[in-house]
């Protein structure tokens, strides 16, 4: 394997030499290699290899397609902004200009595809935090992500997986699953599919806002995890968002409600002790600070209006989902043991009720800190 992953390496146009390959086995899709070459001035440079997916990601080249455009549109933007702190993640292309190399697997005859990436040095991600500066910068890295992209024209990315926030139709596909029942499962979960239709109010809130036109259409991450940040090893300072592989048109409101539901938890998302679940109030209102302040005069009323609902309307989503896949058998999200799947469910139901009882001061504190930030911008263009 390891010949075969260097020959693969060797396609990539890295004007060095290649030193070592290792696999790292952390990733939950792809599987990813850290390429080691010696440069041209006899440096030492890693690069970030990856195969891709292609269960998940059946259309290598559009997926590539939006990440290529987007890295783009963000280097172009930093640059011009004579931006040095943040460095952009950068897609590197094969030796014919090409966004992957193709292989082809001769056990399966099935064609295999790999991509490169420069790797952000000095820098470190945390898979969980209860730090308040790490949360505030993951959300600050997400709302600058979001701003440099706010005039880049969603409609030219795919969707390369269709529907992934529409919630109406994740809830049709959930009732229906409820009627043919293929594992027998319905009924004990039935205590479980009552406490989410008494949510199922949000459901159509953002996809109808959307539809409406009543907020625009944006680029959107859809994977707003804290581990999706790198940060500063020195300064503990966000320096860029990675992982975009489901970039695609969304709403902000989905990157913002699935920030705060998964770094502002008080536990895992499969937590079996419920009494330990809830939202953390101190680090939703830094996760709320750092986002603001990079997108507060990028956002419309409506927008920062139901960014509250957002948090509630996500996490009845992803309720939703893994009680769903509970019923159909665990066919979708993977699974370490019996009854995963339903520990989810139940976890991501106990946040959503602690999310509804605090949505009050959840909505208090968005527009207070709006308001805060809109001032305290205006003040600044105006003493300039």
């Amino acid at each position: 394997m390891k010949k075969e992953i260097n020959n693969i390496a060797d396609q990539f146009n890295i004007n060095g030499e290649l030193l070592n390959v290792e696999c790292k086995n952390n990733g939950n899709i792809n599987r990813t290699y850290i390429a080691t070459y010696k440069m041209e001035d006899g440096s030492e440079k890693c690069f970030i290899i990856q195969k891709i997916n292609t269960t998940v990601f059946k259309e290598p080249y559009k997926l590539m397609k939006n990440i290529s455009n987007v890295t783009s549109f963000i280097e172009m933007k930093t640059q011009f902004c004579g931006d040095n702190i943040h460095p952009c993640l950068s897609v590197i292309k094969n030796k014919n200009n090409k966004l992957l190399v193709e292989v082809l697997d001769e056990k399966t005859g099935e064609k295999q595809y790999y991509r490169a990436y420069n790797c952000i040095e000095n820098s470190i991600s945390y898979d969980v935090s209860t730090d308040k500066q790490v949360v505030y910068n993951v959300g600050a890295a997400f709302g600058h992500f979001q701003r440099l992209l706010s005039d880049y024209d969603a409609d030219d990315l795919e969707t390369t997986i269709p529907d992934f926030h529409n919630t109406p139709k994740r809830f049709d596909n959930f009732m229906s699953d409820i009627e043919l029942d293929v594992c027998d499962r319905s009924e004990e979960v039935s205590q479980e599919i009552i406490t989410l239709l008494k949510y199922r109010g949000s459901k159509d809130k953002i996809v109808n806002l959307l539809k409406k036109g009543t907020i625009p259409v944006r680029v959107t991450h859809n994977d707003t995890k804290v581990n999706n940040v790198m940060m500063d090893k020195k300064t503990g300072d966000y320096l860029t968002v990675i992982d975009l592989d489901t970039v695609m048109p969304g709403s902000a409101l989905y990157d913002y409600g699935d920030g705060v539901r998964s770094t502002c938890s008080t536990a895992a998302e499969d937590e079996r002790d419920l009494s330990k679940v809830e939202l953390n109030m101190e680090l939703f209102t830094e996760y709320t600070k750092g986002y603001l302040s990079e997108m507060a005069d990028y956002l419309t009323e409506d927008e920062v209006c139901n960014m509250g609902e957002s948090i509630r309307v996500i996490t009845f989503e992803l309720a939703l989902r893994f009680l769903n896949d509970y019923i159909n058998g665990d066919t979708y999200f993977k699974t370490k043991y019996d009854k995963h799947n339903l520990v989810r469910a139940r976890n991501q139901l106990k946040l959503l009720s602690d999310i509804d009882k605090k949505m009050p001061d959840i909505n208090k504190f968005i527009l207070e800190t709006y308001r805060k930030y809109k001032h305290e911008n205006k003040q600044l263009i105006k003493n300039k």
